[in-house]
């Protein structure tokens, strides 16, 4: 990656995942399948992480969170990750830009590079997301594992 493009996706993460379409469609459709297998009454994606340590990672509960917001349930969603709408609402924004022409998308991409750069508000998700995880972690290990195992 040319030094360029690097120091532009540390700045402006969200903007630089929405512009790309591969990556959109390659995540847009693993996440389909995985709700499919859900809504089926099939085994998800089992976290890797939790699998191999037994500590729930900071993701944990984001995908029955993401579908109990989708149906309509927030605070079972929010009982299971607090970062559930902000989520659903990135999807939401990287199917809307995988899927429509860039003439419709670009426009709106450079807003949020704009605010991304201006606010550092991905900086400070991704940092409230490891301090949330951190807190239920550290204050609520039991009820968490509980919580992801089900």
């Amino acid at each position: 990656m040319p030094p360029s493009m690097l120091s532009e996706a540390a700045f402006s993460p969200i903007a630089t995942l929405l512009r790309d379409r591969r990556f959109g469609l390659l995540l847009t459709g693993a996440l389909g399948l995985n709700v499919v297998a859900i809504l089926l009454h099939l085994p998800g994606w089992e976290c890797a992480f939790f699998r191999v340590t037994g500590l729930p990672c900071p993701g944990c509960g984001l995908t029955r969170a993401c579908l109990l917001l989708l149906k309509g349930d927030v605070q079972a969603s929010i009982k299971f990750h607090a970062f559930a709408p902000i989520f659903v609402l990135f999807i939401a924004l990287l199917i809307v830009c995988t899927l429509l022409p860039k003439t419709v998308t670009e426009p709106f991409i450079n807003k949020a590079e704009m605010l991304e750069k201006q606010t550092g508000i991905t900086l400070i998700i991704l940092g409230g997301l490891i301090l949330y995880w951190l807190a239920r972690l550290l204050l609520f290990p039991t009820a968490f594992a509980q919580l992801i195992r089900g």
